[in-house]
């Protein structure tokens, strides 16, 4: 049995109106690789606040999964030295991971990220 929880808000036939958040999602997943693309991601949630209440849930996700990462690869790269870096590297990505995931879905179902569970990482 699946809860596919409550219907969307919007009207059908009018696109999503979260595709910002969904756009912001990519950039984050993109800055694994290319970090730029997460610090690009993150002024464009600073800039698209305010419009909407359910993006505003999302971008305030996104606002702290980018914060938080940023500390997660600032230690990281202090225990680097000593090689438990990688590990909490390895995390981090795992984290990341599962946050954009657990966000695109939320949003693609234009639904507000409501909490979070599972140590911060999965988006409800």
């Amino acid at each position: 049995m699946s809860d596919q929880g409550p219907p969307p808000i919007y009207a059908p036939g009018q696109g999503n109106p979260l595709q910002p958040a969904i756009i912001i999602y990519v950039l984050l997943g993109l800055g694994i690789f290319v970090p730029f693309t997460a610090l690009a991601g993150v002024v464009y949630a600073y800039v698209e606040r305010g419009k909407d209440a359910i993006l505003d849930s999302h971008l305030s996700f996104q606002i702290r999964t980018f914060w938080w990462g940023f500390a997660w690869i600032i230690v990281g790269f202090v225990f680097a030295f000593v090689l438990i870096g990688f590990l909490i590297w390895a995390i981090w990505v795992v984290w990341l991971a599962v946050r954009i995931i657990t966000g695109i879905q939320l949003a693609q179902r234009q639904q507000p990220i409501q909490a979070v569970e599972v140590l911060g990482m999965k988006a409800v």
